[in-house]
């Protein structure tokens, strides 16, 4: 649900209003059901909130908001009149919650409202971001935070560090394994059978010929060692022109070597629509691709765009995997009988 004083309560219900996207998946809220229950009043959406209690083996509702409740807050006149430490507190045990579901095998996707990191970490919790925490969680060391739009794909090497520490971060295995889960993603989740892949450089001008810095030699590395594992790769790229190419449909997803080089123009070009996805877990991971928004939570002028794309996303993904699984079944099944025969 993301933080309850944020605007996460809100694009999930909107979110969720929507009969197309109830057809393509069973949503289980993760969350507190007074909160929710007082935005789909606030929104006019009568919806029924429907508890899902632990030991109902989290049988979800054919109709209403199924939740299983992780808190209950006091709600106040405002969403910020919660209380901010219970309102971070909650809105992580949301988070852990969904990723030891995941795990188990008991969902088969996430999407993630908005949390504040900052808010988070002042409560004395650890965390820099979704993206990280779910990595450490399933004990992954290669993941990927990849975002995603309609015209425009982006996978980040370096995420949520420093600006200034950016440079020591570009290893070259780091970006190979980017350029590898990127590749291997866009296959089996995207439908891309043979996904074009750019790397941005991170200098300007490509750094020309090392006259503006010597990053470029270790992406060009990367770059020569992923082409030798037969990926559809090619760069470092000067990145003023590169986002254009992409965008005429010349590459299926860009590798940027750090946050704001790839959220600048996906952003630009997908501000409400953008996914975050969360490659190289063991389970599939989404998330809007925007903050909390305390500004205007409770206003009900929030778009769920994102939120909605974000829970579409997931839903398309578990069925690409599911596919994927059934199809390995079948090709199991008929070696087996084969060699029977």
């Amino acid at each position: 649900m993301g933080d309850p004083r944020g605007i996460g309560p809100e694009v999930v219900v909107k979110a969720l209003s929507r009969e197309d996207l109830r057809e393509v998946c069973r949503p289980l809220i993760l969350g507190d059901p007074v909160i929710l229950r007082r935005t789909a009043e606030a929104l006019g959406l009568g919806w029924k909130i429907a508890r899902v209690e632990e030991e109902s083996n989290r049988r979800v509702p054919d109709e209403g908001l199924g939740i299983l409740p992780l808190s209950s807050l006091h709600p106040g006149r405002e969403p910020t009149d919660v209380d901010p430490q219970e309102s971070s507190r909650a809105s992580f045990r949301y988070l852990e919650k969904a990723g030891r579901m995941a795990l188990a095998g008991q969902v088969e996707a996430i999407a993630t409202g908005p949390v504040s990191k900052e808010a988070i970490t002042g409560t004395g919790i650890p965390f820099r971001g979704h993206t990280e925490f779910f990595a450490g969680l399933a004990g992954t060391k290669d993941f990927v935070m990849m975002l995603a739009g309609e015209r425009l794909r982006v996978a980040l090497v370096t995420t949520h560090v420093p600006l200034n520490e950016v440079s020591k971060g570009l290893k070259e295995e780091k970006i190979v394994s980017v350029i590898e889960i990127t590749g291997r993603s866009l296959k089996k989740y995207f439908g891309f059978p043979a996904p074009r892949i750019a790397v941005a450089a991170f200098n300007p001008h490509g750094g020309e010929g090392g006259l503006f810095g010597g990053e470029e030699s270790i992406i060009s590395r990367a770059v020569d060692q992923a082409r030798g594992k037969n990926l559809n790769v090619s760069g470092p790229w000067p990145a003023d022109s590169l986002f254009h190419r992409a965008v005429q449909g010349e590459y299926d997803a860009v590798v940027c070597m750090y946050h704001d080089q790839g959220l600048i123009p996906l952003k630009l070009l997908h501000f409400d629509s953008a996914v975050n996805v969360t490659l190289g877990l063991p389970f599939i991971r989404t998330s809007v691709d925007h903050g909390v928004a305390y500004d205007i939570a409770g206003k009900g002028i929030a778009s769920s765009r994102s939120m909605e794309e974000a829970i579409k996303t997931a839903a398309h993904m578990a069925l690409r995997k599911r596919e994927k699984s059934n199809e390995y079944i079948r090709i199991a099944k008929h070696e087996i009988r084969n060699k029977h025969e």
